[in-house]
């Protein structure tokens, strides 16, 4: 079930929300909550549910061993057992199908015909596993102790609205809220609440979905195997950069939005992450949830900084590397992994952010902002195309500047007179929109997606900065806005999702993760 589709926010969450307002004070309530989100995960295919199952009473039971013994040797036998039972079967259902088609396209090279084995991607599989198997590693440690209701437990891996995409929530963090019964939520709660709801279907349905229009369209044409108009290449990184920012942050604003409805507080997963100056901060921008259990469960462990620098360096690629295959199967997903570990060990090595700020103040800081968004575009290009595509895409950056250049060179004789007229300033006015119109009809392509892109850009980069500023999401200032501009806002948001959000329910980007 979709966040973005009428059945679920005119149909299933009131009435899901109705009956845990019934039950809230009685033993049933995670009870109901449990099935309600058992029936929101299973619903479009209710075998999705023997894997999960398979997950999470595995890890209530070996957490509940490593509680209960005091050999350490056992205790760590048990661990491996849930380790190596989750990270094999989630590689069984999301890696099978490359790693097989691979083996086959080699096969075929000598002879050999070979099946490829192709098992669909149980939804948020990713997802839960990363969730419940910190469950055990963190009883390992003795930084939690499991709880013995699995109905409890069962409640803290299903909650339905970080399910599917997150955020990725620790039981520390999560199982105690759900295991009491919470206090009714206030209605400047609620009034929140249901504003980040409403800003997310923005961010899905007008930004994220017609961003990802446009990217659709570009892929299209890469099909053709036609040369790609200069400069289409930029349009589809940024494309792509807004798409799958919007897409995932709507649906982790969404989540925590509707978990406060019922009480229950997620974590932030996103923080203007296109306004870090380096790959450091990005990473604690971006998919937080993920990032810092990559660091808690991977990085530290591996030795994390403790071992000198070049330790440091190998343990910061091997995060990245294996950060890069948890997101899905392909030799460019490694290679997005690798890339964004090699931006981590080029800023540890050469700062150059902090180069610009020392050097230039704000506009260096600027510059850095602006330099590490193009640097992560670049790697948006690895992860969302195919070797075969990426070349014509890079092709088309490449063609950008000479499109341009070639405009103003075939204009230069009009400029340099228009320099030595009388009225130079008038001239040169129309020499410009001459030379302007020269352009567009030469690129009139390019021209026009990026009209599109501008238009559906500014409100992003609009509400990030004010968010920015300081230093929450745009939804959280909704708190602190006085009533007029509170109404104008959602007025605006109602208005923009009635007129330009796209009909169809596209599913979010993260589903396939």
């Amino acid at each position: 079930m979709q966040f973005n589709s009428f059945a679920f926010i005119f149909v299933f969450l009131p009435v899901v929300l109705g009956g845990y307002l019934l039950l809230r004070r009685t033993r049933w309530a995670n009870l109901f909550m449990l099935l309600a989100s058992l029936y929101f995960y299973g619903s479009s295919a209710w075998w999705y549910l023997a894997p999960f199952f398979l997950t999470a009473l595995l890890d209530f039971v070996v957490g509940q061993l490593i509680e209960e013994s005091q050999d350490q040797r056992y205790r760590k036998r048990l661990l491996i057992v849930s380790i190596v039972a989750n990270l094999g079967l989630l590689s069984v259902f999301k890696y099978t199908g490359w790693l097989s088609s691979d083996l086959s396209a080699a096969l075929a090279h000598i002879g050999i015909s070979a099946p490829i084995v192709a098992l669909a991607l149980p939804p948020a599989i990713s997802f839960y596993t990363f969730q419940s198997m910190s469950y055990t590693i963190d009883i390992y440690r003795r930084e939690f102790k499991p709880y013995r209701s699995v109905i409890d437990y069962l409640s803290f891996v299903s909650f339905f609205p970080h399910l599917v995409a997150g955020p990725i929530m620790r039981a520390r963090d999560l199982l105690p809220q759900l295991a009491v019964t919470r206090p009714l939520p206030s209605a400047a709660v609620v009034s929140g609440a249901l504003f980040m709801i409403l800003f997310g279907l923005f961010q899905k349905t007008v930004l994220a979905d017609n961003f990802g229009g446009i990217v659709e369209s570009i892929q299209a044409m890469l099909a053709t195997k036609a040369p790609l108009a200069p400069g289409m290449g930029l349009i589809f990184a940024y494309a792509f950069a807004f798409q799958i920012y919007c897409d995932f942050a709507a649906y982790s604003t969404i989540a925590r939005g509707v978990a406060r409805l019922f009480g229950v507080d997620l974590m932030r997963n996103f923080l203007t992450p296109y306004f870090a100056t380096n790959p450091s901060e990005f990473w604690t921008r971006w998919h937080i949830s993920l990032s810092s259990w990559l660091r808690d469960y991977l990085y530290v462990p591996l030795g994390g900084n403790r071992g000198g620098q070049l330790a440091t360096l190998r343990n910061l690629m091997i995060t990245m590397l294996l950060g890069g295959l948890w997101h899905g199967a392909g030799a460019f997903f490694l290679v997005w992994g690798a890339y964004h570990g090699l931006l981590l060990v080029l800023y540890r090595l050469v700062p150059i952010d902090e180069f610009l700020i020392k050097r230039f103040g704000r506009v260096g800081k600027a510059a850095s902002i602006v330099l590490f968004f193009h640097l992560v575009c670049l790697g948006w290009i690895f992860f969302r195309t195919t070797p075969e595509q990426f070349l014509p895409i890079m092709q088309s950056i490449a063609a950008l500047p000479g499109a341009v250049v070639g405009t103003l060179q075939d204009y230069a004789g009009y400029w340099r007179d228009a320099w030595l007229q009388p009225d130079w300033v008038h001239v040169t006015a129309l020499t410009f929109l001459g030379t302007l119109k020269g352009f567009v009809s030469k690129n009139w392509v390019f021209v026009v997606y990026a009209w599109g892109l501008l238009l559906f850009m500014t409100p992003v980069w609009v509400s990030d900065y004010l968010g920015w500023r300081k230093q929450v999401e745009f939804p959280d200032l909704y708190a602190v806005m006085p009533w007029p501009l509170r109404s104008a806002v959602i007025l605006a948001l109602l208005y923009a999702i009635v007129f330009f959000a796209r009909r169809e329910a596209n599913e979010f980007i993260y589903f396939a993760f």
